[in-house]
């Protein structure tokens, strides 16, 4: 694997390219009927910019920003779940003949989409994870690009179940986003050699030791908002 690297801001939209030539369906949070929910998207435009969340108990809403943060909310209401597990499956099709009996009955044409996933969040990596345990890998593997939170929702729930807010494993890439001023950024981990080629596709520079301390300083920040204390000696 690669040091830990940064993509600028206004480079980001050739990684969306990149997983595109390489034939992926690519997968991510956009703005739909007043929330943040998981649809195919094409590129930096189609994410939720300058949006966040406010949730709690029975309470969900979108407000504007003050920046113009690409993945500054929590998670959404949706789940990749429908995208491992699709809620509606052709079993078999056929035709109906003039007495209307059904012939020619063949199987479905296999469903040969590559998936690729931005945003998922340390829990959404555990969560598809206990779900490939439990029914297999019905489908290729998506290539999947982690986010790695900068806030927390009233809701969220991975410190009592030790499934973040960082994500450690489980992710082809990992982006910490960091916006100072006018400087907007990526720190990137790859976490698998899949992440290591697609990232080479991408302008990008090694990471200083002054880019992996802010992304650590965010890491424990969201982390304290979960009231727990972020050990990040062990954070790239």
């Amino acid at each position: 694997m690669t040091s830990v690297q940064v993509i600028e801001r206004h480079d980001l939209d050739a990684l969306f390219d990149a997983l595109a030539q390489d034939g992926h369906t690519i997968i991510g949070p956009t703005v739909r009927d007043r929330a943040i929910v998981f649809d195919e998207i094409r590129g930096v435009a189609d994410l939720p910019i300058g949006w966040t969340d406010e949730q709690d108990g029975g309470h969900y809403r979108l407000r504007r920003r003050e920046d113009e943060a690409l993945f500054g909310f929590a998670v959404g209401p949706h789940s990749w779940k429908r995208y491992q597990l699709p809620p509606q499956v052709t079993l078999w099709q056929g035709r109906v003949d003039g007495q209307g009996g059904i012939t020619e009955i063949t199987p479905p044409a296999p469903d040969e989409r590559r998936y690729a996933f931005i945003g998922a969040r340390s829990c959404d990596l555990h969560a598809i994870g206990i779900l490939e345990h439990v029914i297999g890998q019905t489908s290729q593997p998506p290539f999947i690009v982690a986010v790695q939170c900068a806030q927390a929702g009233g809701t969220c729930f991975c410190v009592s179940m030790n499934t973040g807010p960082v994500a450690t494993s489980g992710f082809d890439l990992a982006l910490t986003e960091a916006i100072d001023g006018d400087r907007h950024h990526f720190v990137v981990e790859v976490g698998s050699d899949a992440g290591e080629r697609v990232l080479a596709k991408v302008p990008h520079r090694e990471a200083t030791d002054g880019d992996q301390d802010e992304a650590k300083a965010i890491h424990a920040h969201t982390a304290s908002q979960m009231g727990r204390e972020l050990d990040t000696s062990g954070i790239k």
